[in-house]
């Protein structure tokens, strides 16, 4: 959400935090701000309280200021995109898929409605009902979703927008373990003109090599964080990491709806999940590993921490060089939420949030600061 802050903001316009940010925002539910101070003060109170962990009264702060300026969408539609994209994060946190879904299909509708084709705020969103679909494990609908958006950016003389897909639906056909299909898609999209252009030429050549180190071999790894790393910015890219592990009623669950089974381990009527997470900090070495995962804090319960600490320690980054400079690398903080949705169990009639397989991950790191030393 700090990113939306930074989007929104003019060099005369200052975010401040604490009393000042309460009263501020204040201000603007009571309709005395324009939507662009309306979105920017509600947006960074928003934040604060996700990351103290109030996800409802973040996403309460979210939805009013959603009330009071959808309406306003024709003259300052950034800033309610904004709103809508800061609702469709905390709401996917919180485990609300419905308010989730909802709200990205607005911010996809304000800014398309509102903004010329090739803005790049209208490109920038132009697959997130792709990867909506996607968070919503409905991949099927996603690959149809990004098929579409290509077909009709190619159409139109759209080509960043129909890169922006394909890449996209390569993504998808690997990670669906599909390498032939992922790697014949990535020999079409370099064919294309745009492709010599510097921002896709590097995504091109990471999705490759990603693809290509997806069995986790350490050496193949070394090799291409390398190659990676090589005239590359500060900001160090993730070549490969392990999946996330899943707890052992999820997994039976899994195994048996593999064979057509139902649920080994149904959900009750009693069944209800708070909100469990954790935010972790951890160093990016300039060869690419990681180190000193540390769990900066959490809610109550997080026994499952240890679990992503170990994840943590096994990524590999892009490498800027090695470690005998002294150069001690990149300060991470990264927000895990453990997976949540709302249903309405057998036997009740009360929709509830339930423990659900995953984790939502957020990087914070935009404010981060190393911890002392």
């Amino acid at each position: 959400m700090l990113a939306l802050l930074l989007l929104l903001q003019s060099p005369s316009d200052i975010i401040v935090t604490g009393k000042r940010l309460v009263e501020a925002q204040a201000k603007c539910a009571r309709g005395e701000c324009t939507t662009l101070r309306d979105a920017q003060a509600t947006i960074a109170l928003a934040e604060e309280k996700f990351r103290d962990g109030d996800y409802l009264d973040a996403k309460a702060l979210l939805a009013r200021a959603i009330s009071r300026n959808r309406d306003k969408a024709a003259e300052a539609p950034r800033p309610v995109a904004a709103l809508y994209e800061a609702m469709a994060t905390v709401s996917l946190h919180e485990g609300d898929q419905d308010d989730y879904r909802r709200a990205v299909a607005h911010q996809v509708e304000t800014l398309r409605d509102n903004l010329p084709a090739e803005d790049p705020a209208v490109l920038s969103a132009t697959t997130a009902l792709g990867d909506m679909w996607i968070k919503l494990k409905n991949f099927p609908q996603a690959e149809r979703t990004y098929r579409g958006i290509e077909e009709e950016a190619l159409e139109n003389g759209r080509s960043s927008a129909a890169m922006m897909a394909g890449l996209k639906r390569v993504w998808l056909a690997a990670a669906m373990r599909k390498p032939r299909e992922a790697n014949a898609m990535l020999d079409a999209l370099e064919r294309r003109p745009i492709a010599q252009e510097e921002r896709f030429r590097t995504a091109l050549k990471v999705v490759r090599l990603r693809i290509a180190v997806s069995d986790g071999d350490d050496a193949a790894i070394t090799k291409l964080a390398g190659d990676i790393g090589e005239g590359q910015g500060e900001a160090p890219i993730l070549i490969w990491a392990p999946p996330y592990p899943s707890d052992a009623s999820s997994a039976a669950n899994a195994h048996a709806r593999s064979f057509g089974l139902v649920n080994t381990l149904d959900v009750r009527a009693s069944d209800l999940s708070g909100i469990q997470w954790v935010d972790v900090g951890f160093w990016i070495r300039p060869d690419g590993r990681t180190a000193e995962a540390e769990l900066l804090r959490g809610s109550n319960a997080h026994a499952w921490a240890p679990t992503i600490l170990a994840q943590i320690a096994q990524r590999r980054y892009s490498a800027r060089g090695d470690n005998s400079s002294g150069d001690p690398g990149s300060y991470h903080i990264e927000r895990f939420t453990r997976g949540s949705r709302y249903i309405t169990p057998p036997g009740s009639l009360i929709r509830r949030r339930i423990k659900s397989t995953g984790f939502e991950v957020l990087d914070l790191t935009e404010s981060a600061t190393p911890p002392p030393t």
